[in-house]
Parts: C-alpha cells; structure tokens; sequence
C-alpha cells in the first residue's frame, strides 16, 4: 500500500499520518526557535541573552565571513555583517529543530541576494548548550563551495 487515500464505501479514507507536535517540546527546542524568531526580527538583545559569555560561533570555508567568532559581540557583529553584505536579504528559517539537554540541531533554509548572485540553500546550525544558554555553535552548509563564492 502507498499510504494514500483508499476508498471505502464511497468515501475516502486516508492512511497518511499527519505531524502533530508533542504535547511538550524540550525547552531547548523552545529555546532554539526563539532564537530563529528574534533573529528574522532583528531583536539583537534577545539573541544577545541566549549567548553564553563563553561563547563560539565556528563557520567553515574558505571565504570572507568563514572563521571563529569567540564572543557574543563577535557573533553578533557577524549577524549583523551578514544583513550588510545581502542589502538586508539574508535569512535563514529552521525547518527542522532538536535538542536536548546538552545539544541542539537546526536544519534550515537560507536566503540572500547580493548584486548578480542569488544563495537559496540549506544549512545544519548544531548546537551546544549549558542551562538554557548557547556556548558553541556550528554552521555548517550545504554546499561550501557556493556559499563560500555567494560571500565573496
């Protein structure tokens, strides 16, 4: 069988499961996705209380914006960099989040515009965290080589 509808009697009857969202999610999901909503808000205080004062924020590659940023001023002058470069194009909008007490995961979809170039990929944003505060995260893209050539 498929899982879609059948028919019985006349009518049709589905046998696709729809998502129902746990009664309860880790509030390090919570946690996460509140970040995502501040960040497409641009509220830079409340993304700055979900970072840890030892805080990292690794972005691997090869272009201008890859590298370590080490403080929550760093991360979030990159945050901010990102909006400069894209004309305030960027955004990025988790689709799937995890985590648990320790650890977070995101997989998003991001999207900016710069002149002549166009990035509309996925990314996985991993996460550790330590009693509802962020202390590492690492973006890692779906295809380095276009997002290395997008920023630069």
């Amino acid at each position: 069988m498929d899982g879609g509808p059948a028919r019985s009697g006349g009518s049709v009857v589905s046998h696709r499961r729809s998502y129902a969202p746990p009664a309860s999610e880790h509030p390090n999901v919570t946690l996460l996705r509140d970040g995502y909503t501040a960040f497409a808000k641009g509220d830079i205080d409340f993304i700055r209380g979900l970072l840890a004062d030892q805080v990292v924020h690794r972005v691997p590659g090869r272009g201008p914006l890859c590298g370590e940023y080490r403080t929550p001023e760093e991360i979030l002058g990159f945050y901010v960099r990102l909006f400069e470069l894209s004309g305030g194009t960027f955004r990025t909008e988790p689709y799937a989040v995890m985590a648990d007490d320790a650890n977070g995961v995101a997989l998003v979809q991001t999207y900016a515009e710069r002149p002549g170039k166009v990035l509309d990929s996925r990314a996985v944003d991993v996460f550790r965290l330590d009693h509802g505060r962020i202390t590492e995260i690492r973006t890692l893209a779906e295809d380095q080589y276009t997002d290395d050539d997008f920023w630069s």
